[in-house]
């Protein structure tokens, strides 16, 4: 399947802000009480990776890159994953009020984290090889 290249560097861009997520996750956790200004950091981030993101789509490039359909079924399982992770480290506290919440915040960062970083690591793929 073609793909231009540009709607790859915008996936890679979203993967990387995926990173910085999972780092959130972890880092809002155990600062938010001491920095509360700590949320508008993230959401800076956000606001300048989307803005470099539709900056980038916007641009005049033809180029395209062949991906198979194998790599935009990880690509979407990938995607999956970080969203049933995301929701659950959302709504894990409330429906078992005993569960450890630094714990929770811990592994479910990782997890998130780890989950971006195959993401980079298959978009750099990617757009190396094709």
């Amino acid at each position: 399947m073609n793909v231009y290249r540009k709607v790859l560097l915008v996936q890679l861009i979203m993967f990387s802000v995926f990173f910085v997520m999972g780092g959130y996750t972890i880092i809002e956790h155990f600062f938010r009480a001491d920095y509360p200004w700590i949320n508008f950091i993230l959401l800076g981030l956000l606001l300048a990776a989307g803005v470099y993101g539709f900056q980038m789509y916007r641009k005049k490039d033809d180029r395209v890159c062949v991906i198979t359909q194998k790599e935009v079924s990880l690509i979407r399982y990938l995607l999956y994953g970080y969203f049933l992770f995301y929701v659950l480290d959302i709504i894990l506290p409330s429906v078992v009020p005993s569960i450890d919440r630094n714990l929770l915040a811990i592994v479910t960062g990782i997890i998130l984290m780890g989950i971006a970083v195959y993401g980079i690591i298959l978009q750099l793929r990617i757009l190396k090889v094709k």
